[in-house]
């Protein structure tokens, strides 16, 4: 071409006003398909490639979303397993309707005092959180000011939030130790100033009672650390023992190794998250299922309706199950 071609070459070679052009290159829901398709033919004949900083700043949006994870001076958090399958499903959903993710440290923003002035700055047009302590002050001014942003693992009066329920997974867990015929049964915690961490433990006292069980309950948080300290009080007397995550399970499964006692023959265990490393483990561990990926991307589908329809927040709730592997066997099972 001889020339730098505009918005209103476009517009000329399609038939439409230079606004239609703006929308449909936005893939705007106002313009058919139809006039989005001739826009596009028009554009691409041309070589007309719209300018992304004039889309943002005509749209007053960054299209770009905020993923919030604690930050760990001792390490960092995508060496775990929940952050990167949390980050799956954010991406999954982001690609469906062309937002960017970046990657938020907790209470780290920067030039930035709190998180309303992320989104009021532009930065980001929303947040997903990807766990936050169940007393968590800093979300309460997005409250007060509606803006837009999803709490995962967590919920609270007045914020969006997507939580898996530990309820059918850990039913289904308990019914599988029971039909095993384990009695007593350990249960390793976590950390319970977090609500995922209070509730599996509610959960499982509920369960331990309605089927009559003699308990051992040690507290921990979540950690590998966690379930290997965990053993010293659990060795003797509980013949399964239950955790709140799998790298609590992985942790116990290092404390039977060194002290020659073995998985499921000696004791039996399940876990909590069934991660990748769940199936390739040794033994592969039997473990409630918690769907992190598919909530990510329902955060996503969340945060981007609250953004561009301005619709009020929801609480959504998503249902665990429960996966039999090789680290549970019957009772007294040799």
């Amino acid at each position: 071409m001889g020339k730098n071609v505009g918005r209103e070459d476009v517009a000329k070679a399609a038939g439409v006003s230079e606004s239609t052009v703006s929308r449909a290159l936005n893939n705007s829901p106002l313009i058919s398909e139809e006039i989005k398709k001739k826009v596009r033919q028009a554009a691409e004949k041309l070589g007309y490639f719209p300018s992304r900083t004039a889309t943002l700043f005509a749209s007053n949006r960054s299209f770009a979303i905020g993923f919030v994870v604690p930050f760990y001076p001792s390490i960092m958090p995508f060496t775990r397993p929940y952050f990167p399958s949390l980050l799956d499903g954010l991406l999954l959903g982001s690609l469906e309707h062309n937002y960017t993710i970046s990657i938020v440290f907790e209470n780290h923003l920067g030039r930035y005092r709190s998180y309303q002035e992320l989104i009021n700055s532009h930065s980001f047009d929303g947040l997903v959180f990807a766990i936050t302590k169940d007393h968590f002050p800093e979300l309460q001014p997005l409250i007060d000011h509606s803006l837009p942003f999803v709490l995962v693992n967590n919920y609270q009066q007045g914020a969006a939030s997507i939580y898996a329920r530990p309820d059918v997974g850990m039913t289904k867990a308990f019914e599988h130790a029971i039909g095993l015929g384990h009695s007593h049964i350990g249960y390793i915690t976590g950390d319970l100033q977090f609500k995922n961490g209070k509730d599996r433990l509610a959960m499982f006292e509920k369960l331990a009672a309605h089927h009559h069980c003699t308990t051992t309950i040690v507290e921990g948080n979540f950690s590998r650390s966690s379930g290997f300290d965990a053993f010293s009080q659990l060795r003797n007397g509980p013949s399964l023992v239950m955790t709140a995550s799998d790298r609590q399970a992985f942790g116990f499964f290092q404390a039977c190794s060194e002290h020659t006692k073995r998985v499921p023959q000696d004791i039996s265990v399940i876990g909590y998250d069934n991660f990748q490393p769940a199936s390739t483990s040794a033994p592969p561990l039997t473990t409630v299922n918690h769907p992190i990926t598919e909530m990510g991307k329902e955060a996503i589908l969340m945060l981007v309706s609250m953004i561009e329809q301005g619709r009020a927040g929801q609480q959504k709730w998503a249902d665990t199950d429960f996966v039999i592997r090789k680290s549970t066997t019957r009772y007294g099972g040799a």
